[in-house]
């Protein structure tokens, strides 16, 4: 019954989001399954952790520098040209990028980590927005939603896929290969973007000295404080999840990506579900709730490295990730749908551009972080309960901001 009531809800959404979620979704095929498989491409090719966390970084500051300027000029702008020309850098930032690591051409690596970060930050600023000009107020949280579980559900398919297709096999398929395979995802998602969608009605601005048109910056830094103390937390363990099962358990990619396909399947439950979880039980239970359990679990992983040697270490640390990551992520649907009310219409582009460039400094500061850590030798149970520690105060933060702010 809940699953045939979704299909229904997310039939009424308006064709033209359908089509750009539909889009993101191809390019998330992409760009998860290079999450999934390139640390260990090249960790193959002799790069070391901190190498592939410096090449990391710069997509990172990339979606930085990048977002904070989209921000201000979206309002009066149609979002279907810059959402086409995301399309085309992603293929062509990830075709350099597999060209690059057997030679290990830096300047190849730099300039297609610099593009999938252009890529990375027009979808992640613009997608939001378009969603909200489109859609009836009633319809817009099944819509983010349903892109908010676009990365989820690919990783479930990639994860299971690359699983599937090694396995009774000696030797598993190279990951060059399966790389290649899935970057014609991305050129799918291209062709979506390509066909004729719904023409869009940008917010129209009046005049320089109109009260309606200026940014309550006030409100727009309250409301984004929780969500950049997550991002440093995020941008700690997030991207090297894969080299800690890698180095601690040993760990192979198509071992990994059946691990990361199971949690996925739960973070995509978990994502659809959150709106209904939030019209039954209200914000607290949806934010607050759920993340701090996945808090306890983080740290839980976090203690797993000091007893790796132990045959029950890899079932904790296991079970803690397949855990932790559906009750982190189910709350960001809400989360988004909550922060966008709360900021206003004249708010949300440059609210959405923010939240992206902060996130990507924060991942981009976290990055540098990680390379200091493990440059000095600091195992991974100190990543990961600086990360439940730094995540604890971010939503301690938005426990307040609940209790203080306006009803959505």
């Amino acid at each position: 019954m809940f699953g045939l009531s979704m299909l229904k809800r997310f039939h009424r959404l308006h064709p033209s989001v359908l089509t750009v979620i539909a889009s993101e979704f191809c390019l998330q095929m992409t760009h998860n399954a290079f999450f999934l498989l390139a640390n260990f491409y090249m960790s193959k090719h002799g790069f070391t952790d901190a190498k592939i966390a410096e090449l990391l970084s710069l997509r990172f500051l990339v979606v930085l520098l990048l977002s904070l300027p989209l921000g201000f000029v979206l309002r009066s702008m149609p979002l279907l040209p810059l959402l086409r020309g995301a399309a085309v850098a992603a293929p062509i930032g990830y075709g350099l990028l597999l060209a690059s690591v057997p030679a290990h051409h830096e300047l190849g690596l730099y300039a297609a980590n610099a593009l999938i970060g252009i890529s990375m930050s027009i979808f992640q600023v613009l997608v939001v927005p378009y969603i909200m000009r489109h859609e009836e107020r009633a319809q817009q949280t099944d819509a983010i939603a349903l892109s908010f579980s676009n990365w989820s559900s690919t990783t479930f398919v990639l994860g299971l896929s690359f699983y599937l297709l090694n396995h009774g096999r000696a030797v598993p398929i190279e990951e060059r290969t399966l790389l290649l395979a899935f970057l014609l995802w991305a050129v799918l998602g291209l062709g979506l973007l390509l066909r004729p969608l719904a023409d869009e009605r940008p917010i129209m601005l009046q005049s320089e000295n109109d009260e309606g048109t200026r940014f309550e910056w006030a409100l727009i830094a309250k409301v984004l404080a929780p969500s950049a103390i997550i991002g440093i937390g995020a941008g700690l363990s997030i991207p090297f999840i894969s080299l800690f099962f890698r180095n601690a358990f040993h760990m192979g990619y198509e071992n990994f990506a059946l691990v990361s396909s199971l949690t996925t399947f739960f973070v995509s439950l978990g994502s659809i579900y959150g709106p209904t979880l939030q019209k039954r039980y209200g914000y607290r239970i949806a934010i607050i709730g759920t993340q701090s359990l996945a808090i306890v679990a983080l740290a839980f992983l976090g203690i797993s490295d000091l007893f790796a040697p132990a045959r029950w270490a890899l079932a904790l640390a296991i079970g803690c990730y397949v855990l932790r990551q559906p009750l982190m992520n189910m709350a960001n649907p809400v989360i988004s749908e909550w922060t966008m009310h709360q900021v206003g219409p004249r708010n949300r582009e440059l609210t959405s551009a923010l939240k992206q460039a902060i996130w990507a400094a924060s991942w981009f500061s976290s990055s540098q972080i990680f390379r200091i850590l493990r440059d000095a030798g600091l195992s991974y149970v100190w990543v990961f309960c600086s990360t439940a520690a730094i995540y604890a105060l971010g939503v301690g933060w938005y426990a307040q901001l609940i209790s203080g702010g306006k009803k959505a």
